[in-house]
């Protein structure tokens, strides 16, 4: 929905995401793409990120080194941590769908339905606060350990879906902790609703080995037929069969995500609205940086001088405008220049926002992979 910028991102030179990520990679041939003439005529590749969240609201991911794409349902995650210990949910920067709040105690049998009106953080990302005595929790387990956190009361709900709440707990293994001899593991507890007692409890304990040479992330599901699971552990595919992108295999996604606002720029107030932003996210965990320049593609010719951010959302929803209500929205005139984690550089410039049949976030864009380090464009 990333965007913390210490641990969720990768040291420079070094392949492995914000990788959100399963085992194998479903990698359509970029789709749309013409290898040729684009939209407005230049000589630049063109593809379209289908993500329409009025319709199928699709999470697309997207390589410029290989012009793939690989497209899943949003929901597709609903938590997932990192090898650093940070862990984010599919709303705020990062998407839309899931809520949380973090309770003071470390009972995960005790009784939270009086807090059920609690349930509505949208976000956990640094230099943002949240309200009440959450002021200073900027990430949800930052207190992750040998011990059970702080519990978590969690809602899940997509589009018209009904809702469903959990309580989760996070804790680590560690090799020789109580006769343990397994690989270093995070731990997830999850306990369906939150009212008392531990029925249908759930334990998740993925090993952490090898996590960041593969996604970056562990992803995580609580709702579905199966249960909670992590969909990234070698065995388990989404729903419709497609596995989750590894780390190295996407710069971009574009999804919808949604937020509460800020009265002052880094304080959540409760009374504020809740925003659904059309986005481009970076993938933080490879260091994908990204600039925007008030220029067309043509025009822009190299990447000197411009303030690159490696904040998740540093394209975010700058992409696009919006004007009257109910809102009618228009492509910004901007080209976005894009440094891989391989500190290639590439440039790109949407084309669209709706689609053929009216389609929300339907953005066809022309774009132009450098295959360098040198950061000036041939064309």
């Amino acid at each position: 929905m990333f965007l913390f910028k210490p641990e969720f991102r990768r040291k420079a030179g070094v392949r492995t995401a914000m990788t959100l990520l399963s085992l194998l990679i479903f990698t359509a041939p970029c789709m749309s793409c013409d290898n040729g003439t684009g939209p407005e005529g230049g000589d630049y590749d063109t593809a379209t990120a289908r993500v329409d969240y009025n319709d199928a609201n699709r999470a697309v991911f997207f390589d410029f080194s290989t012009g793939e794409i690989t497209e899943l349902d949003h929901d597709f995650f609903d938590i997932a941590i990192n090898a650093g210990g940070n862990i984010i949910a599919n709303s705020g920067s990062y998407g839309s769908g899931v809520q949380v709040y973090k309770t003071t105690s470390t009972d995960i049998s005790g009784n939270f339905s009086a807090s059920e009106s609690l349930v509505k953080e949208y976000t956990f990302r640094e230099g943002v606060n949240l309200y009440d005595y959450q002021q200073t929790e900027a990430n949800p387990i930052e207190d992750l350990g040998m011990a059970p956190s702080k519990v978590y009361l969690i809602k899940v709900q997509y589009g018209s879906a009904a809702e469903e709440y959990f309580k989760v707990q996070f804790a680590m293994k560690m090799p020789g902790a109580g006769g343990y001899a397994g690989p270093p593991a995070y731990v997830v507890t999850a306990v369906p609703g939150l009212g008392a007692g531990e029925t249908g409890k759930i334990e998740l304990s993925p090993s952490i080995t090898g996590l960041t040479a593969g996604y970056g992330w562990l992803y995580f599901k609580l709702v579905g037929e199966d249960g909670p699971r992590v969909l990234n552990n070698g065995t388990t595919w989404t729903a419709d069969g497609t596995a989750v992108p590894q780390a190295a295999d996407w710069d971009l996604l574009f999804t919808r995500t949604i937020e509460l606002q800020t009265e002052d720029g880094t304080t959540v107030s409760a009374g504020m609205p809740v925003a659904s932003r059309s986005s481009v996210l970076l993938n933080t965990y490879k260091e994908v940086e990204a600039a925007a320049v008030d220029l067309s593609m043509e025009q822009v010719v190299d990447s000197e001088g411009l303030n690159f951010s490696d904040d998740v959302d540093a394209i975010g929803y700058g992409w696009y405008e919006m004007a009257g209500m109910p809102p009618t929205f228009t492509v910004a005139d901007k080209t976005f220049v894009v440094k891989t984690a391989e500190e290639h550089y590439a440039k790109f410039q949407p084309g669209t926002f709706y689609g053929p049949a009216s389609e929300s976030f339907y953005m066809t864009f022309r774009y132009f992979y450098s295959g360098n380090d040198t950061g000036v464009f041939d064309k």
